[in-house]
């Protein structure tokens, strides 16, 4: 008993330990990151973790992190203890700062998946004007998910120039073009088929990234008889 104690006590000190002195790994070369999109304006990455499993790499860039189900997993950062987990809804984001190794473990008997979109602009940032105290700031960024399945729902947030979209759309429900060229990143959350145009459809399925450039100002109308959600990254032309 007093072996099963000891050993319990020293798994605990191992995990509540300060990862700093680890190495965080390339997140190009971590085996649980697979790489989906990459152009001038963003890398999209899947992460899959099986149960027990965890991965620590080094972030250059701002990114969004976008559940794909309900889920609850380790979060950590450099300096930090690996041992807070936080519980998350099918299609929560969240927000995460540039220069710092972030591990991330699966403490549970599902498997977790999420999608990590990184912004290769330093200034798609939560940085911004915050109304209720006159003063520039950084805002806590997160997008709350539809509460209710039998209705649209199209909920947005800024970071910077760059606008974050969670969508739910009904049967012929359509999300808008946007009004500028801006490109576009789609990222299902669920299984979708969206007509986009007069004769186009994007079938896709959960954990997929499909990228629209800013000449094709498209409007996506949800084709299928289920609810379709997805995450829009809106990405602000050029400047001239």
């Amino acid at each position: 008993m007093k072996f099963y104690f000891h050993l319990c006590l020293a798994v605990f000190l191992c995990l509540a330990m300060p990862l700093a002195a680890q190495s965080p790994g390339d997140i190009t070369t971590d085996s649980h990151y697979t790489l989906l999109l990459n152009n001038d304006k963003a890398r999209v990455f899947e992460l899959n973790l099986s149960p027990a499993q965890q991965t620590y790499v080094q972030h250059d860039h701002n990114f969004v992190m976008i559940m794909l189900q309900d889920c609850e997993v380790v979060i950590w950062r450099d300096g930090e203890s690996a041992i807070q987990s936080f519980p998350f809804k099918k299609g929560d984001m969240r927000f995460y700062f540039r220069g710092h190794a972030y591990g991330f473990r699966d403490d549970r008997t599902t498997s977790f998946s999420s999608v990590i979109v990184e912004f290769l602009d330093p200034k798609v940032s939560t940085w911004g004007y915050q109304w209720q105290t006159g003063t520039w700031d950084y805002n806590p960024f997160g997008t709350s998910v539809p509460v209710d399945p039998r209705a649209k729902y199209i909920n947005s947030t800024r970071l910077g120039d760059v606008v974050v979209s969670n969508v739910q759309l009904l049967s012929g429900d359509a999300y808008p073009a946007p009004e500028k060229a801006s490109s576009e990143l789609l990222v299902p959350i669920s299984d979708t088929d969206l007509k986009a145009g007069n004769d186009q459809h994007i079938r896709k399925s959960p954990g997929d990234a499909i990228w629209i450039p800013g000449d094709q100002k498209t409007r996506f109308v949800n084709a299928d008889s289920d609810p379709a959600r997805f995450v829009v990254v809106e990405f602000p032309p050029a400047a001239q």
